[in-house]
Order: C-alpha cells, then sequence, then structure tokens
C-alpha cells in the first residue's frame, strides 16, 4: 500500500513540474514575441536589405533650375587705373543683333554692369575682320562706338569711346560668338579723359539678325 502511494505522489510532483515548465516557456514565448512587436521598428526589403522606415528622413524635393547668372567668355579691359573685368554674365541679357551694315552687342554682368558696343560697315556680316576707328556719333562707316557702365553698384562709372581703335578678330553670327581688341581715350562722365585697352571674347545667348 505504501509503494502504491509512493508512486501517486510521484507521478503527481512530475505532472506538476511539467505543468509549470510548460507555463513558463508559453510566458517567455510571449514576453519575446511582446518584445519583438513593441520595440523593433519597421523595416522594408528594399532589395538588398532590410531598411529600417525613418519618418524623420526628408522627402526628395524637385532640384532647382539653376542660376541666373552664366559664364558666357570674358570682357577684361583697364580704363585709368579701373579695371573693367565682367566674368559672370546676367541670363537672357546679353545678345548680338546685326544686319547687313552693322553688328552690335548688349553685354550685362551679373553686378547690374553695362557694356554696348556697335561696329558699322557695309557687308560687315561678311567682311567683319579688321580694324575700326571711334566714332562716338556712330555715322561714319568703318567704324565703332562703345559705352560702358561698370564698377561697384554705389559706385558705378560711365565711360564713352571718344577716339580709337578696335579690331574684331572672330564674329560668328551662328555660334553668336565675338572677339575684340580695343585701345583709346575714352570719355568720362565728368568730362575727363582716360586712356584704356582690353578685350572682349563672348559667346553670347543669342544672335538675331535684324532689316534695320
Amino acid at each position: 500500500m505504501r509503494s502504491v502511494t509512493l508512486i501517486i505522489v510521484s507521478v503527481f510532483l512530475m505532472y506538476s513540474c511539467s505543468n509549470d515548465e510548460s507555463q513558463e516557456n508559453t510566458t517567455g514565448k510571449e514576453e519575446v514575441q511582446d518584445l519583438k512587436s513593441d520595440s523593433l521598428p519597421d523595416a522594408e526589403w528594399n532589395g538588398e536589405y532590410m531598411k529600417i522606415k525613418d519618418e524623420t528622413e526628408p522627402k526628395v524635393t524637385r532640384k532647382s533650375q539653376g542660376s541666373d547668372f552664366y559664364s558666357m567668355g570674358r570682357v577684361d579691359m583697364k580704363i585709368g587705373e579701373n579695371l573693367v573685368d565682367f566674368s559672370i554674365f546676367e541670363r537672357k541679357k546679353n545678345a548680338l543683333v546685326f544686319t547687313n551694315g552693322s553688328i552690335t552687342a548688349f553685354i550685362k554682368s551679373a553686378f547690374d554692369e553695362d557694356i554696348t558696343l556697335k561696329f558699322k560697315k557695309k557687308d560687315i556680316v561678311v567682311n567683319h575682320k579688321g580694324k575700326y576707328k571711334a566714332d562716338p556719333s556712330e555715322k561714319a562707316n568703318n567704324s565703332f562706338s562703345m559705352s560702358i557702365l561698370a564698377g561697384e553698384k554705389d559706385h558705378q562709372k560711365e565711360y564713352t569711346i571718344e577716339n580709337g581703335e578696335a579690331e574684331i578678330l572672330h564674329f560668328s553670327p551662328r555660334l553668336g560668338t565675338l572677339e575684340v581688341k580695343i585701345k583709346g581715350d575714352f570719355l568720362k562722365k565728368d568730362g575727363s579723359k582716360q586712356k584704356g585697352e582690353g578685350m572682349i571674347k563672348m559667346n553670347f545667348e543669342s544672335a538675331v539678325m535684324t532689316t534695320m
């Protein structure tokens, strides 16, 4: 009888231990599952690895259309002690306008500086190469005129070519290119004169032929 009682007690103890272990395992699995679902961030497959989703990640925005200033060549001149140096130009403000008898260059830097340069000669588009004499009145054949507004905005200086010489080294109406050397006497707004020289070599945004 005692043996039977011991067997029953042993079976009961074994069942209790097994049941406790099962409950502990179940509880542990639930805790692990809760930990995984609560603490791990959302992720998605990007084709190479699981990438964690980040709500603070910046969105890709549309790229800029570009600057309003271009590099189109160079204006490099010296008048007296002052430099007239353009290397960055305002967009849509630089153009060549030409006819059978004239070539006019409109130049505007990124800093509100302006140059207007005009050559006059019969059949100039075909026979553009050569030297031209300064003529502020723009009446003489085989002549050129030039006006300049340059310098810092609050201290800009105005110059007009009074006498001297310019030489067209290269001109292409198809490509909108112009290369010129200039040397002469420039008249300032206050009436004083200064010697100046330099060059202009540019690739203009547009080249337009007109009838006038």
